[in-house]
């Protein structure tokens, strides 16, 4: 389970606990769960926006791969077309 769902949760379980004890008026309770909403959602922004720029490396290391595939291939073939490499792999299965 993510981080930022574990503080919601326990944001959660706080407020309950401020209404059993009938502290739900009291300022720090409510300063306390404002606290833990606010960095979940900013954690989960962060985390969200690491997993993005994860995901377009790795998109970036593919296409410099399947460049490098096809121009190995066209030269080995010897031309300078450019080959699509789901192609080729049809080809070779």
């Amino acid at each position: 389970m993510p981080i930022y769902q574990i503080i919601l949760i326990i944001a959660i379980v706080i407020l309950v606990l401020s209404l059993l004890l009938n502290l739900l008026f009291s300022p720090i309770t409510w300063i306390i769960v404002g606290i833990l909403v606010l960095y979940s959602f900013v954690r989960r922004y962060f985390y969200e926006k690491q997993i993005k720029e994860y995901n377009e490396m790795i998109e970036k290391e593919i296409a410099e791969k399947k460049a490098a595939y096809q121009s190995g291939e066209a030269y080995r073939r010897g031309s300078e077309d450019i080959i699509d490499v789901d192609y080729v792999e049809k080809e070779e299965k």
